[in-house]
């Protein structure tokens, strides 16, 4: 079994759920990455994945915005990026989810139990969303009620990540690791230290929507088969624009489960926290002189109230790739 990370979106039709007690509410008011800054969303000029710059008076942070996922192979220009980071005081390494490949096949073999439903799943669907589940499982090769037993976000999950035979398969895209098996080379000149920001347990962060209302349940599972339906043509599609620096094309790309995820009040705080950890480490590079170097998840650099957006309410200086 691979690992893989997730990319993760939601519908239209979903725009307004109910994701608490209280009724319902606007989910892009959850979501911290639902609503981008349309002014930082620039296309490259360089070659090679987009860039942005984040400056004071005597230092200036570059920041490189990465997807949230890709195929484990993908040809990158990386000249940019060696030439920004030799001699940088410091390698910024945003948040990640953290993939124990043990601790995601114990989910996928055992996690049923935070996922139990009163009644057949299938029973509690729309229509058309069980049309979609149903056709979806045929393709797996699963009969139409090998998921009635579990709450729709869990089904969500399970056919976003299945590979052939049902198997679920989760695939880290090599660009973060990539980045800093760079870092690290010796044909560097000056080799940067390298500070890692806190992750989060992507298998955390999936048990938590075991206790997600109904409405949410249903974005969920709707997510998780818009990704198995878009599939890894899909990803590595998105995935090869993006390191031609077509930001907008990125950006605009359908994010799979990951839109469930953000979604969920207690995960958004967590994307929230990693944003605001983002904020503080560029702070504090930009008080040493010269330069340092970030790398971001890119809707997290560019949503409203996000990394970038933060940076140039304290004063500093955010120029965009086609500047």
């Amino acid at each position: 079994m691979t690992a893989l990370g997730l990319l993760f979106c939601g519908p239209a039709a979903f725009a307004q759920q109910a994701v608490d007690a209280s009724g319902p509410i606007d989910l892009r008011v959850v979501d911290p990455e639902a609503n981008l800054v349309e002014a930082l969303v620039v296309n490259a000029r360089l070659p090679g994945p987009a860039w942005w710059k984040v400056s004071d008076a005597d230092t200036t942070v570059y920041v490189l915005g990465v997807p949230a996922m890709t195929p484990s192979k993908l040809e990158v220009d990386e000249s940019v990026f060696k030439r920004r980071v030799d001699g940088a005081n410091v390698l910024i390494m945003g948040q990640e989810a953290d993939i124990s490949v043990v601790r995601i096949v114990g989910l996928a073999l055992g996690g049923k139990r935070f996922f139990i439903t009163d009644k057949p799943m299938r029973q509690t669907l729309p229509p058309e969303l069980r049309a979609r589940l149903e056709a979806r499982l045929a393709i797996m090769k699963e009969k139409p009620d090998a998921m009635d037993d579990v709450k729709p976000a869990f089904a969500g999950f399970l056919v976003a990540n299945a590979g052939e035979g049902g198997d679920v398969s989760i695939h880290l895209g090599g660009v973060t690791d990539r980045i800093r098996e760079i870092a690290k080379g010796k044909d560097l000149e000056k080799r940067p230290r390298i500070q890692s920001l806190p992750g989060y347990s992507l298998v955390d962060a999936v048990k938590s929507l075991g206790a997600a209302p109904q409405p949410l349940q249903e974005l969920c599972l709707d997510a998780g088969l818009r990704q198995a339906e878009n599939g890894e043509g899909g990803v590595a599609i998105t995935a090869e624009r993006w390191a031609r620096g077509e930001v907008r094309a990125v950006v605009s790309a359908d994010r799979g489960f990951s839109r469930c995820l953000a979604s969920t009040p207690a995960i958004a705080r967590t994307l929230r926290s990693g944003q605001t950890d983002a904020v503080k480490a560029v702070t504090a590079a930009l008080n040493t002189p010269g330069k340092a170097v970030a790398v971001i998840e890119l809707r997290s650099l560019l949503a409203e109230g996000g990394v970038l957006e933060q940076l140039r309410a304290k004063g500093f200086t955010v120029t965009t790739p086609g500047e």
